[in-house]
């Protein structure tokens, strides 16, 4: 009868061993764990940030071996503290004040990779029965000022450039909370602030999009651009792989999110079932219209940065806040992670 002695099968077993061990040790060095990367949203979960919603319910970050946890913030100074002491690697703030970050901490600014809106919010709302429909409507007004709103802070270079005095406006200094409500109620002739966010708070008043005048920063030479992608320094630095690769699913998940903002929506209220789809859904046609879709974006795709445009910008903004340090524009903005064209095409 043949068969194996026990010297054969102690052999055996041990080679059997052997080759398990040097699978695992195969699969040990193979495999590659999820880089985590902890990203701040620029608020809370609304149809301003719905596209990394919409590319997280999609596996697109799980597929690119990133581990991403994204919360909610404070608002842009929030995210942008954040970034500069590493507590977060990634965010989403407006360029106008990490520009003004750069000036005072050059050491710790967070680095600018993909501008979102080719087109900056910043704006003075009134309502249209109060007359006020250019800059020179506003002498002799009276205006809600919240000294942390971007706008207002912007107020002293929009007057220069558009001409008027602006001792001669009256700025009340108020809680930002209560910004539309003053407005509503008549207590201020205009109020400072984004646009899209000024229209949102105002809407559940009543208000009809009718009744409401916009005067735009943009339209009277403040052509800045607004809320981007940013990377903390250390972790650009440590993860330039990680920073890649987010940097081009956002690009794509905004594209997705600007052509179907139902489905993006749907993702955000997953993590909130309590959002109204139906507010942010128009949230986000808003934001694609007037922040996301340019002639420029149009021509050359989404992120599609203009030097000379970004200088015009950091140089008003270093003006606006006296910073001791005028950044260079490769203090705040790093080209190398954006995309090609073709994956940045307008929807």
């Amino acid at each position: 009868m043949s068969g194996f002695s026990p010297l054969h099968l102690s052999a055996l077993r041990s080679a059997q061993r052997l080759i398990a061990l040097a699978c695992c040790a195969l699969v040990f060095c193979t495999a590659k764990a999820d880089t985590p990367l902890k990203f701040s949203l620029n608020f809370k979960p609304d149809g301003s940030n719905a596209a990394w919603f919409l590319a997280y319910e999609r596996g697109y970050f799980k597929d690119a071996g990133l581990d991403v946890t994204l919360d909610t913030s404070g608002g842009t100074g929030d995210v942008v503290q954040r970034l500069g002491s590493n507590t977060y690697d990634m965010g989403c703030a407006d360029l106008g004040t990490v520009i003004e970050f750069a000036g005072r901490n050059p050491q710790q600014a967070p680095v600018t990779v993909f501008v979102i809106y080719d087109r900056s919010p910043l704006a003075i709302v009134s309502f249209k029965k109060t007359n006020i429909n250019k800059p020179a409507d506003l002498i002799g007004r009276r205006m809600a000022a919240p000294a942390s709103d971007g706008a207002f802070r912007m107020w002293p270079t929009f007057a220069k450039a558009a001409g008027i005095d602006p001792t001669k406006v009256s700025n009340q200094n108020i809680d930002i909370r209560v910004r539309e409500t003053m407005l509503f109620r008549g207590d201020a002739d205009a109020a400072f602030g984004y646009d899209s966010t000024m229209w949102f708070n105002l809407k559940p008043l009543g208000v009809k999009l009718e009744e409401v005048s916009f005067i735009r920063y943009a339209d009277y030479g403040l052509d800045f651009y607004g809320n981007s992608l940013m990377v903390s320094r250390k972790f650009l630095a440590e993860n330039p792989a990680a920073v890649e690769a987010f940097t081009r699913i956002s690009v794509r998940a905004w594209r997705e999110a600007m052509a179907d903002p139902v489905a993006a929506v749907a993702a955000l209220r997953k993590r909130d079932s309590l959002i109204s789809a139906e507010v942010e859904i128009e949230k986000l046609k808003w934001l694609t219209e007037h922040q996301l879709t340019t002639a420029k974006t149009r021509a050359d795709g989404l992120g599609a940065l203009d030097p000379a445009r970004l200088d015009k910008q950091i140089s008003a903004i270093t003006e606006a806040f006296a910073l001791p340090v005028k950044p260079s524009a490769g203090a705040v903005y790093d080209a190398r992670f954006l995309p090609a064209r073709a994956e940045r095409q307008v929807p």
